[in-house]
């Protein structure tokens, strides 16, 4: 039952991960999670349709992934700082696609040139003038509307399409 079920999906389940994470090594792990978890299920041949059992098991792994990423960099954040942050429900799912956006973001970010990067964090992150920081990098105020636009290039396809995203 457990090859079968792998065979059927493994190649559909390992694509739906990568569109979602656009990590191939962490889309891999959760292919193996998904079906090691489904290995320990007791009366897998009972569940009617398992095409959604699969895909919602991986989506599962998924988000206990983001929330555990989310919840390592909270551990490093010092108790009397977290005290002062008002309680929100954390966890949700939104909140783990979020926190996936977010990771998406940054590593885009760090895979962009040097000079895009920082006329981006001048620009955006400290709010410099586009036209200030021309003057101070020695360019000219359309080089850095270009690099301003190759970031927002890159971004938008790294997140890529996702229904009511804010």
């Amino acid at each position: 039952m457990l090859e079968r079920l792998f065979a059927e999906y493994s190649g559909r389940l390992r694509r739906y991960l990568l569109q979602k994470t656009r990590d191939p090594e962490l889309s891999s792990d959760l292919v193996q999670e998904t079906f090691a978890r489904l290995a320990r299920q007791q009366g897998l041949e009972a569940i009617e349709n398992q095409s959604s059992y699969v895909f919602r098991t991986a989506n599962n792994l998924l988000v206990d992934h983001v929330r555990q990423v989310a919840r390592k960099r909270t551990e490093a954040v010092p108790s009397e700082v977290l005290e002062q942050v008002a309680d929100e429900a954390p966890g949700t799912e939104e909140h783990a696609l979020e926190e996936l956006d977010l990771m998406r973001v940054r590593k885009t970010l760090l895979g962009l040139p040097p000079r895009t990067r920082e006329i981006f964090y001048l620009c955006r992150i400290k709010g410099i003038a586009q036209h200030k920081v021309a003057e101070r990098l020695g360019v000219s105020p359309s080089t850095v509307q270009k690099h301003l636009a190759l970031v927002v290039a890159h971004v938008s396809k790294a997140l890529g399409p996702r229904p009511n995203r804010k």
